[in-house]
């Protein structure tokens, strides 16, 4: 908890926030701030409790962030179960001063100014026929706070992977990055910290966040107001673009690119109340946006494979071809969460790139070139000798011409 106190001062006062202003909006003292400022992170000493409800004041302050209304006697009673032998007045002192500052925090918290906050949720579509097959089937919805700019995304997955990809095609699309973006209860994006008895941002979405310099929030359940942008617009979405589709086959590409046409088009026209469009109110927010770092996140699944005595890897079910020379050597494999890209590393070179095959299961892809090298190794390896011809020795005899039979022919009669 510490650690992201600090990461949110550090990114507010590199927004140019003053001190004054940091500490309203983490709501801590600006003694506090200029601690989180100058001193580097590290674990802090339990404190000495005082008082009876002193251990059970992690417990309280975690029910009330999600219900500052929740209710005294019920909360009571679970105290009890925890043995808690203090008693209700303290107890209603604490929870009606805490339920206080969490709701003036989340009222500076939640506040819409242009460039400062997006909001971000899913939508859960159910099982459709997705390129051609059966899948469950997920829209992702960024939308801005200030100008009610959307984008969405439709994925066949929420893992990690997929939801930090999302992250980073939302900032592409919007060419920017807002000040924090606010979730529900994404178990991608929110953790419960035991240790810390805290709900704390996972280290994936911790690592996105340096990368692009925002701020992770997480909303309150029932607390509307925190979340109703995102809310609203889902609905507006399944009411006036997915019942128009959710009919049909899903094309992926295709839907994606229909969507963001939608997108587009309602970004056109006014908002009611507010007398300007989304487009609008965007121009005047894209000012306030962090700009994009030179080079993306890495989102990509990192897998080690092992590669086989024939020169293969095991992704996803089936096997692909590399270099020979690899040939029992530890390599990894990134592959995008959305396009199934795959490429295959050694110590950060890269060794070769493919599409992932989900259809069927062991089948082997073998480039003509890594065929031919392994072919070559083998012979090499396993060549046979050839057999040496046979020499037969010669005779020990002496070897005379016919000339000289005649001689001694000739010397026989004539005696």
């Amino acid at each position: 908890m510490l650690e992201l106190l600090m990461h949110e001062a550090q990114m507010l006062k590199q927004q140019g926030r003053k001190i004054k202003q940091i500490a309203e909006v983490l709501g801590k003292s600006e003694r506090m701030v200029h601690y989180y400022l100058s001193e580097p992170s590290r674990p802090r000493k339990k404190r000495e409790y005082s008082s009876k409800l002193d251990p059970f004041k992690p417990y309280i302050d975690t029910i009330l962030e999600d219900d500052p209304s929740f209710n005294r006697e019920v909360l009571l009673r679970n105290l009890r179960k925890q043995k808690y032998t203090g008693g209700v007045t303290i107890l209603r002192d604490y929870a009606a001063q805490k339920a206080s500052e969490i709701t003036r925090k989340a009222v500076i918290r939640f506040e819409t100014e242009p460039g400062y906050q997006a909001q971000v949720d899913w939508k859960i579509l159910g099982k459709r026929l997705v390129n051609g097959r059966w899948k469950k089937l997920y829209a992702f919805v960024m939308v801005f706070g200030y100008s009610r700019k959307p984008f969405v995304l439709h994925t066949t997955s929420m893992d990690q992977a997929t939801v930090l990809m999302c992250h980073v095609l939302a900032f592409e699309y919007f060419d920017g990055v807002p000040q924090e973006i606010l979730y529900d209860n994404m178990k991608t994006a929110f953790i419960y910290s035991t240790s810390d008895e805290k709900w704390v941002p996972n280290k994936h979405l911790l690592s996105l966040t340096r990368h692009y310099g925002f701020t992770p929030r997480r909303c309150q359940v029932r607390r509307p107001q925190t979340k109703g942008k995102v809310e609203r617009f889902i609905q507006f979405y399944e009411n006036n673009f997915w019942i128009e589709h959710k009919a049909f086959p899903v094309i992926l590409d295709e839907l994606n690119e229909s969507v963001l046409s939608w997108a587009e088009r309602i970004c056109q026209k006014k908002i009611g109340g507010l007398d300007e469009t989304r487009n609008e109110r965007f121009a005047h927010e894209k000012p306030f946006l962090t700009p994009l770092p030179e080079q993306a996140f890495d989102c990509r699944h990192s897998v080690p494979v092992r590669v086989s005595g024939e020169s293969l890897v095991r992704v996803k079910g089936n096997w692909y071809s590399v270099p020979p020379k690899y040939i029992g050597e530890q390599l990894t494999v990134r592959i995008d969460p959305l396009q199934h890209q795959a490429e295959v590393s050694h110590e950060n070179i890269s060794i070769r790139t493919f599409v992932v095959n989900h259809e069927g299961r062991n089948r082997r892809y073998y480039l003509p070139e890594h065929t031919q090298a392994l072919k070559t190794l083998w012979q090499k390896q396993y060549r046979i000798p050839k057999p040496r011809k046979r020499v037969i020795p010669k005779p020990d005899v002496d070897i005379r011409s016919p000339e000289q039979y005649e001689k001694l022919f000739a010397i026989g009669e004539a005696s």
